[in-house]
């Protein structure tokens, strides 16, 4: 009302407009405590690429992780079973979690880890940790190699509820897999981001082949 007043417009302007702004990211609105001017997003660095962790701390930003689920013997997606070179009936390891920045969830990781390493998972040690870290010491190799692909993507019904956001909401999602030394994968998932939280940054070389004549 006192926008409405204030600007000399209709309450349906206003709330078409305050509607805009929070599909922006640019303002946040949660019934009991009104409308609230949103912080800056934040910057997800993908190149050079780093883990999650590492690229937020090089930043010095602070951030929380949620453990949501852990299911040693889940069923994978189809893509993960393709991802791992699984056998169609293999159980693994399903890791759910959320990562957030000054109490705003900005991301959810689904993250799937081989039928031999499942039981060896700690969900509370990878939620206080880099969990490339971890995955690296219970292989006893290096992540040598990351295999991923991005794109926009309209949030399923576990994404939509873990992150906050209404159900179909676009998202980025990167699908990734990690290799070890051997070149054998031992993690595949989906890492979801808030598009209205996160903005995305490339750093490399620019290579371009020659025109053919």
């Amino acid at each position: 009302q006192q926008l409405a007043r204030r600007f000399g417009v209709s309450r349906i302007t206003v709330r078409g407009a305050l509607d805009l702004l929070e599909k922006s990211g640019l303002v946040s609105r949660l019934r009991g405590r009104g409308t609230t001017v949103s912080p800056p997003k934040i910057t997800r660095r993908f190149a050079p690429l780093q883990s999650f962790e590492q690229d937020l701390a090089s930043q010095g930003i602070e951030f929380e992780t949620q453990v949501l689920e852990y299911d040693p013997r889940a069923k994978p997606p189809s893509f993960i079973v393709d991802r791992l070179l699984l056998k169609s009936d293999s159980k693994v390891g399903y890791l759910s979690l959320t990562r957030s920045v000054d109490d705003r969830i900005i991301c959810h990781d689904g993250r799937y880890y081989l039928p031999g390493l499942a039981g060896r998972i700690d969900p509370d040690r990878v939620a206080g940790q880099d969990a490339s870290k971890v995955l690296e010491e219970i292989v006893g190799s290096h992540i040598a190699q990351v295999d991923w692909e991005s794109e926009i993507i309209s949030a399923s019904a576990e994404v939509s509820e873990a992150v906050g956001v209404a159900p179909r909401t676009l998202i980025l999602a990167n699908t990734y897999t990690w290799h070890s030394d051997a070149g054998v994968p031992i993690e595949a998932g989906v890492i979801s981001y808030r598009i209205d939280r996160c903005k995305f940054r490339y750093e490399t070389t620019f290579h371009q082949t020659a025109a053919v004549k």
